[in-house]
């Protein structure tokens, strides 16, 4: 399984901030009315960055501050992006369709709780009554300047996922290359971060166990100012 993450986090690795504004709802529902077999590669990194967003285009605008320290990408894993995902890496690696399906389940098991049903030919629930919270794969990359390294003891402690009522969850696993229980940010890091399924009342915090509500990530401590990545349903 630890394979498996490690080249997860290699095929997602960002080389520029893009936002869910980019892509349409209109855009990925046409796409999601192909088969999967014949989504293309650009097809896969347009569902993708439906699902990312960051915070240099709209923290700069919305809140004024004009020397972030961070830049963050966010790609909420759920149902849709991983199969975009799987495809993905499918292509790149020139593999058959029958390793789709496997990779595709394997990530489905590991990040949500969903599995792909061989002989139903379709995602389905696992069947667990136990939640297995909402995954993002991140992206953090120090661009302070002057340049200041960043570390903060509990780090991942600071990072909440927020309804748009205002309530939150806070993380409940972190995984990745380099990834500690503390937060360390020399240059770039790439981790997956998954939010407890429930706020601090223990009530669910979203409705549905994959994640399609509008949403923020909120990440105290790592400059003057809260970052805030939100995505919104369009």
């Amino acid at each position: 399984m630890k394979k498996i993450i490690i080249s997860f986090i290699l095929i997602l690795l960002f080389t520029s901030c893009a936002t869910s504004n980019y892509v349409t709802k209109d855009t990925i529902s046409k796409i999601l009315k192909k088969n999967v077999e014949v989504w293309t590669l650009d097809e896969c990194n347009e569902i993708i960055n439906f699902y990312t967003s960051g915070n240099i285009s709209n923290q700069l605008l919305t809140v004024g501050y004009v020397n972030p320290k961070v830049k963050i990408k966010s790609t909420l894993l759920n149902t849709l992006s991983i199969k975009a995902i799987a495809k993905k890496e499918v292509i790149e690696k020139r593999l058959s369709e029958n390793d789709y399906y496997k990779i595709l389940k394997s990530y489905l098991i590991e990040f949500t709780n969903f599995t792909y049903d061989e002989k139903l030919n379709k995602i389905v629930e696992t069947g667990s009554d136990s939640l297995k919270g909402y995954s993002f794969k991140m992206y953090f990359e120090n661009i302070s300047s002057p340049y200041e390294p960043i570390f903060l003891e509990d780090g991942y402690s600071y990072f909440f996922l927020e309804n748009m009522n205002g309530e939150f969850s806070r993380v409940m696993n972190v995984s990745g290359l380099f990834v500690e229980d503390y937060f360390q940010l020399d240059g770039y890091l790439n981790a997956i971060i998954t939010f407890s399924p429930f706020t601090e009342n223990g009530k669910p915090i979203f409705n549905s166990k994959d994640l399609n509500e509008n949403y923020k990530i909120v990440f105290n401590g790592l400059q003057t100012e809260p970052i805030t990545i939100s995505w919104k349903v369009m």
